[in-house]
């Protein structure tokens, strides 16, 4: 009797070891698993700090690169015909000495370089508009016609060097200033976000109506028509056709300009695109138009393994000389900031 006393407690007690030697099994896995997925997420991080890195560099040569280009100078023909390039590189260069926009891209490694060249005098420079001009882009843009006056007198106030208002307008007493903590400037706009500080100005006439927001009459927005930057001459080979309208041109002079500017093929982005300055004398708007880039917005995408780094700048810019001076720089994700 006592013997199977003792094997039962013996048996137990074998029970009860195996049991502890289950729970530090299973402890033990859970450590190891804990720190296999910190490993991996460590990794994981690094890769992606990695990526982005490159990213970063790569977008820098694209800046890099779009400087080359601005140096690049056409090879005359000896028949006087339009130089034809193998290199892709070259017959996208040429066409800034012609101000024909440039759309460029290119692989090194695991990334890519996506480069965008284009010109601020395809939009309307703020300081040079009248106020039938910014009632026309208002038009184009659906904000409502009972809001005009106003905002054109804020804005009127915003840049004259005086206190005094003008009809409808605010300056630095106004309740919509003082509730900000910030005074009028009395002096030009000197970027197209600085209208988002004015009164009766706001994200949505320069950006649009939120997508998702439900309204009867959406707002497009007029940021991407504008710039602070050239002498008012508009470049046809660049300008939208919201740009174009709101120059008070005739509808068939706007539909020729367009026509035009894809060159003899009719194709956009082709190397004989562009509309001459001849082009514009020959249709009788050659005073208002002008070929010559001086002020030219590079916007640079570097990519490697899905991750982006997008660097938008503006250089100042004479052809024949090598070096372009920066005047604008900004880095990082950006939706439809303008300068």
């Amino acid at each position: 009797m006592q013997s199977a006393i003792g094997n039962h407690k013996s048996e137990m007690k074998r029970g009860s070891a195996l049991v502890v030697v289950l729970w530090i099994l299973i402890i033990i896995s859970l450590i190891v698993s804990m720190f296999a997925f910190e490993m991996r997420l460590e990794a994981r991080m690094i890769t992606l700090q990695r990526q982005r890195f490159k990213a970063d560099q790569l977008a820098l040569a694209g800046v890099e690169l779009a400087r080359s280009m601005l140096a690049v100078q056409e090879e005359k023909s000896t028949t006087g015909e339009k130089t034809v390039y193998d290199d892709p590189y070259m017959t996208e260069a040429v066409k800034i000495a012609a101000g024909v926009p440039v759309n460029f891209s290119e692989n090194f490694g695991d990334g890519k370089v996506t480069l965008h060249i284009d010109y601020e005098e395809g939009r309307r420079n703020i300081s040079k508009l009248k106020p039938e001009d910014w009632r026309m882009l208002f038009e184009q843009a659906g904000i409502p016609n009972t809001r005009w006056d106003a905002m054109l007198s804020c804005l009127a106030d915003w840049q004259d060097p005086d206190d005094l208002h003008t009809l409808n307008g605010a300056e630095s007493d106004d309740p919509f200033y003082k509730k900000r903590g910030y005074e009028c400037k009395n002096a030009p706009v000197d970027t197209v976000d600085e209208l988002l500080l004015i009164k009766n100005w706001g994200e949505e006439v320069l950006y649009g109506t939120p997508d998702g927001e439900k309204t009867d009459e959406p707002i497009t927005g007029i940021a991407s028509q504008l710039t602070t930057w050239g002498s008012g001459k508009i470049n046809p080979n660049s300008a939208s056709r919201e740009v174009l309208n709101s120059l008070s041109i005739p509808d068939d002079t706007i539909d020729a300009i367009m026509e035009m500017r894809l060159g003899p093929d009719g194709k956009e982005g082709t190397a004989d695109d562009g509309i001459t300055q001849a082009d514009l004398a020959a249709l009788g708007h050659g005073g208002i138009f002008t070929v010559q880039p001086e002020y030219v917005s590079i916007t640079a995408i570097g990519e490697v393994g899905g991750i982006q780094s997008k660097i938008s700048c503006i250089f100042s810019f004479k052809l024949g000389e090598k070096a372009a001076v920066p005047l604008f720089w900004l880095e990082g994700k950006q939706e439809e900031t303008r300068r």
